[in-house]
């Protein structure tokens, strides 16, 4: 299979993936462990996240223009392939369907308060699952045009509310005693996840590019979560930040730039930049699980002519799922739960492709220098 993809729309498919729903809730979820210090474990994160994304590379690119589908059996063996995928579709499936969930129950919430959320959750799905009839390659432009502009308004806004707020509610800066390293960590960890699209990238064999831009996005993204992070510990304070679950949200609503005239009221023009990156999670999300259940289903000799039904099914399917949980409490339980569970494969997967390979790789450089001297 091959790609067309360059190395900088590999990045934006990354940022596309990784910047969603999260960025709500970091702040709370930062101060509450890691007081005015949590920063740092921000960059401790991306530090590991950029290690992990380059093992992924190290396999993608030693496998030229093959997706996992293809090298995992040549690692494995069929059968624990087969498992290892289903257990990645379902797991992608999930998140994709569920943060499209909390999506529209917090667009109900700020915007539309009499809009039921099924019919939010149908659109927003719809939407998404529309994209993915196109190909892989339009979704990569369409991913670096957006991304860039994504990128400039967020840090446009983030800036703008840090020059709102004081210098003295994010001191201590070096607060090491008051940091929950690993807690801080572990409650972080699901939003520097988005390694999983990956798997369904295939790559050429220019590994340099593509690890200099991942690379380049991945800390643009740890610099936007800390700013995220900043910006709002330095309008509210540590204490009344954890009181709050949306609280970039609540944040912005305390800022008014009345020198902006019509434009005054920030949380409007976030709104539109956020639901842009959202629409991409939930694309990405869900075209991972549509990708590898077409090619799970081409093992039983299914035509290319299904892809749009089998797109079609799963539509169905995440529009029940979506509708599942009761309440907007028991969806955050739920994705939270799949979140530990996302930060498992996010880290075990790319070790154990990268591992794996490695010993391939190291078997038939014997094999090659055995088969010389004889």
């Amino acid at each position: 299979m091959n790609s067309s993809l360059t190395g900088k729309q590999i990045s934006y498919l990354l940022f596309g993936i990784t910047m969603g729903y999260a960025v709500l809730s970091i702040p709370k979820n930062v101060a509450e462990k890691g007081g005015t210090g949590g920063w740092m474990v921000v960059i401790v994160g991306v530090i590991i996240t950029i290690v992990l994304s380059q093992m992924f590379i190290y396999v993608g690119t030693y496998f030229t223009n093959e997706t996992m589908d293809e090298y995992l059996p040549k690692l494995t063996g069929n059968f624990i392939s087969y498992c290892i995928i289903i257990i990645f579709a379902i797991y992608t499936f999930l998140v994709g369907t569920l943060i499209a969930r909390l999506t529209c129950e917090t667009i109900r919430l700020t915007m539309l308060i009499h809009t039921p959320v099924w019919a939010l959750c149908v659109l927003l799905l719809f939407v998404s699952f529309y994209s993915m009839t196109k190909s892989f390659q339009s979704l990569g432009r369409i991913a670096e045009i957006f991304g860039m502009i994504i990128i400039i308004f967020g840090i446009m806004i983030f800036t703008i509310i840090f020059t709102q707020g004081k210098i003295t509610n994010i001191k201590p800066i070096f607060a090491f005693s008051e940091i929950d390293f690993f807690g801080t960590l572990s409650v972080i960890g699901f939003s520097l996840t988005g390694l999983e699209i990956f798997p369904i990238i295939p790559m050429h064999n220019n590994k340099k590019e593509i690890s200099k831009n991942i690379i380049i996005i991945q800390l643009i993204i740890g610099f936007m979560y800390i700013l995220i992070i900043e910006c709002c510990i330095s309008v509210m304070g540590v204490e009344s930040i954890i009181k709050y679950e949306e609280t970039l949200f609540a944040t912005m609503r305390r800022i008014e730039l009345p020198q902006l005239q019509f434009l005054k009221r920030i949380d409007g023009i976030f709104l539109i930049v956020w639901l842009l990156a959202l629409y991409f999670t939930v694309l990405y999300e869900c075209y991972i699980t549509v990708y590898f259940t077409e090619k799970l289903i081409k093992v039983n000799k299914a035509s290319d002519k299904n892809k749009n039904i089998i797109i079609l099914i799963i539509f169905i399917i995440s529009i029940i799922v979506c509708l599942a949980p009761s309440s907007l409490l028991e969806t955050k339980s739920i994705l939270n739960i799949i979140g530990y569970v996302g930060i498992g494969i996010n880290i075990g997967l790319p070790l154990i492709l990268f591992i794996l390979t490695k010993l391939k790789k190291n078997k038939k450089t014997r094999f090659s220098i055995d088969k010389k001297h004889n």
